[in-house]
């Protein structure tokens, strides 16, 4: 299994946002600064950690059990990136967090070179989320342009008739005089 965790809003908790088994994952929420979420956060390996930890806890307590976990911080680059004057918070660097779990009736146990790979795969998770978060951004200010368009056409076609109703009262006149 393995599940990705965004940070909220307000970035003090981190939301479990995708899993490859669930197709709408449930708002599960676990506090961004558990110990072993800094640890994980602070490092640039891959990380085993317990699979009883709330991030690898991802299904009801005896439908599935994790066997081992691995934890990988993803940086946020949509928002690492780019310094915003007005909200600093917002510019200061931001992970998700990419929960990776071995199922529990595998004798698997997780090899440094899987680990490296890992890691790797964090960093184009971290690509695929800035592209998917830029196209996001991209497609909203294409459907406010559009609105804008729908607006500007209504108000041109309006301007239209107020010439045309000015022109027929001004032809009206100058006939009547």
């Amino acid at each position: 299994e393995c599940a990705l965790w965004m940070p909220t809003r307000t970035g003090l908790e981190l939301q479990l946002s995708y899993t490859l088994r669930q197709q709408n994952p449930v708002g599960y929420t676990v506090p961004i600064h558990l110990p072993v979420i800094n640890q994980v956060f602070s490092s640039n390996h891959a990380m085993k950690i317990s699979p009883n930890f709330p991030v690898a806890r991802i299904r009801p307590a005896g439908k599935y059990m994790a066997g081992e976990v691995v934890a990988v911080c993803v940086p946020l680059l949509h928002l690492s990136n780019f310094q915003i004057n007005d909200w600093p918070e917002l510019s200061t660097k931001q992970y998700a967090l990419m929960v990776l779990m071995l199922p529990s009736d595998s004798a698997r146990q997780w090899h440094v070179h899987e680990l490296e790979l890992v890691e790797e795969v964090a960093d184009q998770v971290a690509v695929a989320l800035s592209h998917a978060a830029i196209l996001e951004e991209s497609m909203r200010a294409r459907d406010l342009l559009m609105e804008q368009n729908v607006a500007l056409d209504l108000a041109r076609r309006e301007e239209e008739k107020a010439i045309h109703a000015r022109n027929d009262f001004l032809a009206v006149m100058n006939h009547e005089m």
